[in-house]
């Protein structure tokens, strides 16, 4: 929950402009959404790893290292489990993670392509996916698929049943390089499910892009995930 949230009228034109909610949206109380439908949404993905390149290597020893995120720092000790395994000290390295990530966003689960999550620096895309509640699973186990094991994205899905009536249901952080890839992906997809997504029409701030799918231009790190739909609510009822 951000603190734009918490104006009504900001609340009201995210929920009418941008989720393009036919009505009142449900009142969700649990950040980490429904625990059953989470987990079913963590089983699709089979236990898919990839390589999280948001680390830097700390410390070494023989066979055990250090590495950090600027936040969490782990231990790591498996043969394998960093790359490249020359690093030294001070390195960006990759850590081989899970890529589900079940409570990284409020109200999403979310899991990262192969090669790990949306790369900000440069600017990226985000592609909103009004996915059903009954073909979520279904996109999960695609974007956890091989096909994703190159590409680096970031998909946020909703994670509670009662939370699917919103143009947003689903979306993509992904930048230039990894675009084509994740479209090619999601084509797949909707050759696979064709009644996978509604057509509730193209969320404020946004513009119709390919696939039939809502796409937008965005800034930075704030702009992940549900970010950018707040953003641009509260500029529109600021101005």
């Amino acid at each position: 929950m951000t603190a734009a949230s918490t104006d009504p009228k900001v609340r009201w034109f995210h929920s009418r402009r941008f989720k393009l909610r036919p009505g009142e949206g449900p009142e969700l109380h649990r950040a980490s959404g429904d625990s059953g439908f989470v987990a079913h949404l963590t089983a699709c993905t089979q236990g898919a790893t990839g390589w999280d390149w948001a680390f830097r290597l700390v410390r070494t020893g023989l066979d055990w290292a250090f590495v950090s995120d600027g936040k969490l720092t782990l231990f790591v000790d498996e043969p394998g489990q960093y790359v490249p395994a020359d690093a030294k000290a001070g390195d960006v390295v990759a850590l081989r993670l899970p890529r589900a990530r079940e409570n990284l966003h409020p109200h999403r689960f979310s899991l990262y392509g192969g090669q790990g999550g949306c790369v900000v620096g440069h600017g990226y895309a985000k592609l909103f996916i009004p996915v059903t509640y009954e073909a979520a699973p279904a996109l999960v186990e695609a974007c956890a698929s091989k096909w994703a094991d190159q590409l680096r994205f970031s998909l946020c899905v909703a994670n509670s049943p009662h939370d699917f009536d919103r143009a947003d249901s689903a979306l993509i952080d992904v930048g230039p390089q990894d675009e084509p890839g994740v479209l090619r992906l999601l084509e797949a997809f909707f050759r696979q499910h064709p009644s996978a997504i509604t057509g509730r029409g193209i969320p404020f701030g946004t513009v119709a892009g390919p696939l039939h799918l809502a796409r937008a231009d965005a800034k930075d790190r704030g702009d992940l995930a549900d970010g950018y739909g707040w953003r641009r609510s509260t500029e529109a009822v600021a101005k």
